[in-house]
């Protein structure tokens, strides 16, 4: 019963970090759409793909259908939805570009606010099936949004740049692996991305199980799930400062990120130790800003950093990386834990490679070649 148990806890695992890896997954995809079809088309298809991948599983009856319906479905619209608001952010925005993705990020910090403590309140009232055809209404509201994207908005804020028009030639366009292998020829990209990929390995574990966590101390489902409160507040302050400081001349954004892997590490490092709520709140906070800075500043890179021919395939690289880390942290992370029962075993994992991530990276700040430029 034992090795059973420990099975489906460890397929049903799967179901939402497959689907949360397809928002970054599938990012070369959504990159293509938003390119050829524009960013309105791509982001309103993915809302309707969310709407139908929630209804779906709604009505599932095994993990093999969630496998299709939620992990690919709606993680596929996830994607389209996440990919096409950070492109767009990227062709409206220049000088304050750094400020326009934190605000931009702001909005994911927002809604843990309240997605927590609201989400736990609809499983307890109607049960996850109809939690899941309630969640739809949040996507149709984006789809309706996604129609005041203005597709024309290149052609009326950038000017042509004869530079990049003949290197696009010589190359070919941004559908050939070429183009978009070249986006390591840039240091720092490469330094940012490669970090990006290891961190997040651990880095969420502790947030995706904080309530499991917390329910094994004695504290209840409902005071945990409120810890996600300060996780958002201060993530969200963390997202429009981090943007702030980003778009100052004296500041490197690269240092920026990196305080986010120190200050992560040495939470994940302290979590273990917290037994008593106010503990997890000062964990929150700290946490939250990690988070909020790590976001922010993850994004803000990849489509500074490089060209304007080759911001597109610079973030779409950089997110499809990023989803085997989060694909396979949280599973591997289950499987330690069903077979280990104890308390914070499961927060034990992204210890050292967050802890010794964090200081690798402030290692860098010796190297003044990577820098922003």
């Amino acid at each position: 019963m034992e090795l059973i148990s420990v099975k489906i806890i460890f397929l049903t695992a799967w179901v939402g970090s497959i689907g949360l890896a397809m928002v970054w997954f599938a990012s070369l995809l959504a990159g293509y759409l938003c390119d050829h079809f524009g960013c309105r088309i791509t982001c309103f298809m993915g809302g309707l793909l969310c709407i139908a991948g929630l209804v779906a599983t709604s009505f599932a009856n095994s993990l093999t259908l969630m496998y299709f319906t939620y992990s690919l479905v709606y993680g596929l619209g996830a994607c389209f939805i996440f990919n096409s608001y950070y492109l767009a952010v990227g062709k409206y925005f220049d000088k304050k570009l750094s400020v326009a993705v934190g605000i931009t990020a702001l909005g994911s910090s927002v809604g843990v606010l309240y997605t927590g403590p609201l989400l736990q309140a609809l499983l307890d009232a109607f049960g996850w099936r109809n939690t899941f055809r309630i969640m739809t209404a949040t996507f149709a509201l984006v789809c309706i949004l996604s129609l005041n994207f203005n597709p024309y908005v290149v052609k009326m804020t950038s000017l042509v740049d004869v530079e990049l028009e003949t290197l696009e030639q010589q190359v070919g366009t941004k559908g050939r692996i070429s183009f978009y292998c070249s986006v390591w020829t840039y240091p720092v990209y490469t330094f940012v991305v490669i970090s990006v990929s290891v961190a997040s390995f651990g880095m969420f574990i502790p947030q995706l199980n904080l309530v499991k966590y917390c329910e094994d101390l004695g504290i209840t489902a409902q005071s945990a799930s409120r810890l996600f409160i300060f996780i958002g507040l201060t993530s969200s302050l963390a997202r429009i400062l981090s943007g702030k400081l980003c778009n100052s001349p004296t500041i490197n954004p690269v240092f920026v990120y990196q305080s986010s892997l120190f200050m992560g590490g040495v939470s994940v490092l302290l979590l273990p130790y917290a037994t008593k709520y106010w503990a997890l709140v000062v964990f929150s906070c700290a946490y939250g800003t990690s988070d909020g800075i790590f976001i922010s500043t993850a994004n803000y890179i990849p489509l500074s950093c490089v060209d304007e021919k080759r911001k597109t395939a610079a973030f779409c690289i950089e997110c499809l990386l990023y989803s085997f880390s989060v694909a396979t942290g949280g599973p591997i992370a289950g499987k330690t834990f069903s077979r280990q029962i104890c308390r914070g075993t499961l927060l034990q994992l992204p210890k050292p490679i967050t802890s010794e991530l964090s200081t690798i990276s402030f290692t860098c700040i010796c190297y003044p070649r990577i820098y922003f430029p």
